[in-house]
């Protein structure tokens, strides 16, 4: 019986390592960057790394696209939004963020959010366990190769 236990012990946690991997495998490459420097930015704050959930991911890149469309920056009403795409929360939180060339980079767009209070708050709340990065490059306020970014918290 403690053979069977530790067996099935095992198969969920494998299960659980491989998901989490395989969940970040759908990010893209600007995505994979941002979550990095956010987790590594996290981790120098003594606060535990943040966990990809595709549900977040994607809300974070349908608001994204909306807003390469509209050419504006807006959070909307962010907590309906994702309820809508069926995020858990009880709590949300979102950064929004675009530069084009170096400014466009995960770190310069990090560093920007850490140099904002309410950014930052976020960034480092621990409550929050789980993260999904909207991340696309198009034309936005007249700058070709943009990169927009979306960053939707939810946890505690």
């Amino acid at each position: 019986m403690k053979k069977q236990i530790r067996r099935a012990s095992s198969a969920v946690l494998f299960a659980l390592l491989l998901g989490s991997t395989a969940q970040a495998a759908t990010l893209n490459t600007t995505e994979l960057g941002l979550l990095e420097v956010v987790n590594d930015v996290r981790v120098a704050n003594g606060v535990p790394p943040l966990e990809v959930d595709h549900t977040l991911v994607r809300a974070a890149r349908a608001h994204t696209g909306r807003m390469l469309r509209a050419d504006v920056l807006s959070h909307g009403s962010f907590g309906p939004r994702l309820g809508s795409f069926g995020a858990r929360g009880p709590r949300f939180g979102e950064n929004l963020a675009w530069g084009t060339g170096w400014s466009g980079s995960a770190r310069a767009l990090v560093r920007a959010w850490l140099a904002s209070p309410g950014h930052r708050a976020n960034l480092l709340r621990r409550g929050f366990r789980r993260i999904g990065i909207g991340a696309r490059i198009g034309t936005f306020a007249g700058y070709r190769g943009a990169t927009v970014v979306t960053a939707d918290f939810a946890g505690r």
